[in-house]
Parts: C-alpha cells; structure tokens; sequence
C-alpha cells in the first residue's frame, strides 16, 4: 500500500502543482533551478518536519506518506499564493519563514494538549 500512496504522492508533486517561482522570475530556466533547489533542500525538510510532529519514522509507512504530502500540499499553495501577490524575492521568503514559524508553533500546541483555544 505505501509504494501505490508512495507513487501517487510523486505524480501529483510533480505534474499538478505550478512552479510557485514563475510570477517571480521572467526567466523560466530560473524558476525551475531555484524551484528545484528550493523544494529538494527546504520543502521537502520542512514538509518532512511537519509530519514528523505527528508521525513517529516506520510506525505506518502509508500514513506518513500522506501526512507529508499534505503538509508537501499546504507549503506549495502558499508559496504559490505568496508569488501571486509578492514580486520581491527577500519579502517572498521572508513571509514564508514566518508562517512556517507560525505552523511550527501551531503544531507544537496541537501536539502539547490539543487545546489550542487556551494558548492564543
């Protein structure tokens, strides 16, 4: 069941999202290298981190899986969102570190005692 999970999370990586750095740059050879590098080196540590906070390493294969594809998910439509809206490159990932912050953050309270209400 992970390598079916497993192989769909790559096709829908890797045909059904836009590069989110194609509104920054007017260079599409560019967009792609910055997208590859960004996404192999930060999105996918990040995406990776998320699920990890939920998801202990070889307890279920498949619901890891799923877990970091929609953390994989949630990160690539903000950057997508973010390069829609923000056309400079320092503000772009500067917005994007503070919501990852604020994920991490959100994350940590979810997982402490599941009552966030009380915290905010």
């Amino acid at each position: 069941m992970y390598s079916l999970v497993s192989m769909i999370n790559s096709f829908i990586r890797d045909t059904q999202f836009s590069n989110p750095f194609e509104n920054i740059f007017n260079n599409p050879l560019i967009a792609i290298i910055v997208s590859s590098f960004f996404g192999t080196y930060v999105l996918k540590g990040v995406a990776y981190t998320m699920c990890g906070m939920f998801y202990k390493k070889g307890s279920c294969p498949t619901l890891g899986s799923i877990g970091y594809m929609l953390f994989y998910c949630i990160n690539i439509q903000v950057l997508i969102v973010l390069s829609k809206w923000i056309g400079n490159l320092h503000l772009f990932f500067s917005i994007y570190a503070i919501f990852v912050i604020l994920v991490f953050i959100l994350l940590r309270l979810i997982k402490r005692d599941g009552d966030i209400v009380k915290h905010l």
